[in-house]
């Protein structure tokens, strides 16, 4: 019986690296019995890489194999090594002894699609956790975040609050420093506060949530670059920039959440956790998803109605994985909400 091993490798024409082609998955020797004085093997390998192999008595030949859709070129070798061959007439197939298996194809389905209520009975009962999880909805949008006219961000309380103890800093002075405390905000300052923050470092801050007054902002861009990167930085879009500070202090401990879409367009916000009711993070759910569908961007080249909203998901801390929402389920509950 003929012997013979291939092996290659690929060049990469564009890279300029090399890469070893693996084993061959199969190979076609025709000439009559494997011994004869010569035979052709097309062995496909890695990366769609096809390579041809000639071989005369047995003595071993170079060939160059076409190349395959990622520009790679095969080179080939032929040498004497044991292979398995069967006859088939005048044919013989010949296969590599290391070629892997032909992997099966598994056909994994999809994943049911969820109206509203049936996805928080789902994100509740495939919570696993001993702690009380945290119940997360993520949208993904049409839009183009490089974009600066398409930039979704935005602000919502919600109905029944986030369940976490939200602690508040206010950068005030005077009067409106004493109506921040008597608010509940726990950390209020104005120019030691920025000195301490100055200083420390991001150890110095101890909040959570942040407010600045008018008069105050001007003096915080010392800090800007301590808070800014941990979304700490007070934004008049947000409305923690006021001269109000009581009422924004507590619509920050009410649960109030921020959200804005990254850089792969997807919004990502907390609508409460899994020890609450099924209808108040409903609720919750509606009036995060109301507040985006109010931010769909309206200038040029901004995406339509129907092409806004990608997909949306909901899930917990440690759940396990993730229910897809419909859409149309979650707009009709939007509009219903009448928060």
């Amino acid at each position: 019986m003929g012997a013979g091993r291939a092996r290659g490798r690929e060049s990469d024409a564009t890279m300029g690296s090399r890469r070893a082609l693996g084993a061959f998955a199969r190979a076609f020797a025709f000439g009559g019995e494997c011994g004869a004085a010569s035979a052709r093997a097309v062995a496909h390998g890695a990366n769609g890489a096809r390579a041809t192999v000639m071989g005369v008595d047995g003595v071993p030949m170079m060939a160059h194999g076409a190349p395959s859709r990622r520009s790679f070129a095969a080179r080939a070798f032929a040498s004497t090594a044991s292979v398995k061959a069967v006859n088939r007439g005048d044919d013989a197939v010949v296969e590599s002894a290391n070629a892997p298996d032909v992997p099966e194809r598994i056909d994994v389905g999809f994943r049911d699609v969820l109206d509203v209520k049936r996805a928080v009975a789902w994100v509740k009962a495939n919570a696993r956790a001993t702690f009380a999880e945290s119940v997360d909805m993520s949208v993904h949008l049409g839009v183009d975040p490089k974009r600066s006219d398409m930039i979704v961000r935005g602000a919502v309380s919600l109905p029944h609050g986030t369940g976490k103890t939200v602690r508040v800093g206010v950068f005030a002075e005077g009067e409106e420093a004493e109506e921040a405390r008597r608010a509940g905000a726990i950390v209020v300052g104005g120019d030691e506060l920025i000195k301490t923050i100055k200083d420390g470092g991001s150890n110095a801050i101890n909040f959570d949530a942040c407010v600045g007054t008018p008069g105050m902002m001007p003096k915080m861009k010392e800090i800007a670059r301590i808070l800014g990167p941990r979304g700490l930085m007070p934004n008049p879009k947000l409305g923690t920039v006021t001269a109000d500070v009581g009422a924004a202090v507590k619509e920050l401990l009410g649960g109030r959440v921020e959200f804005r879409a990254e850089k792969n367009a997807i919004v990502h916000a907390m609508v409460g956790k899994v020890t609450f009711e099924d209808k108040q993070l409903e609720e919750n759910i509606a009036a995060v998803f109301k507040k985006i569908l109010e931010l769909r961007p309206k200038g040029k080249g901004a995406p339509n109605a129907s092409k806004y909203l990608k997909k949306a998901y909901l899930s917990s801390t440690m759940g396990r994985g993730s229910a897809k929402m419909d859409l149309a389920s979650l707009t009709e509950t939007a509009a219903a909400y009448q928060g």
